[in-house]
């Protein structure tokens, strides 16, 4: 999906993990101190009561890659970014295993497009909370 910014402006926002909720209804609160790091296990709630943690595996200019942990499922998850001259190509895919990932997957078919979705109106309106 195109978003009209550049790509820089995309990675600030996936790498503010602590403001994620404010745009990623799927989580109520995350936990971060400080900026992103590669490896820091990050306190996560996620629909208000499952605990768990994300991982920033990888962080570069064009690839963002996680991994979160909740009872029952863990999801794997990359963004790539691909500056374009009127913006960036944001395309994310993400896997999901354990129970919990098989009793949800009929509903997470088309959350990879909404996740970018909300990410390109989190671009537009950086001060509204997106739900």
């Amino acid at each position: 999906m195109h978003i009209d910014a550049p790509a820089s402006d995309i990675l600030a926002i996936l790498l503010a993990a602590a403001a994620l909720p404010e745009w990623n209804p799927a989580f109520s609160s995350v936990s971060a101190k400080g900026p992103a790091t590669v490896g820091r296990p990050t306190p996560i709630r996620v629909r208000g009561f499952l605990r768990g943690e994300m991982v920033y595996d990888r962080i570069s200019d064009s690839e963002i890659a996680t991994t979160m942990r909740i009872p029952g499922l863990t999801e794997r998850g990359t963004w790539q970014l691909t500056e374009i001259p009127a913006g960036t190509t944001v395309t994310h895919a993400f896997t999901q295993s354990g129970v919990l990932a098989e009793l949800l997957e009929p509903s997470t078919r088309d959350v990879a497009g909404l996740r970018v979705h909300r990410l390109r109106e989190r671009i537009a309106h950086p001060r509204a909370v997106i739900s």
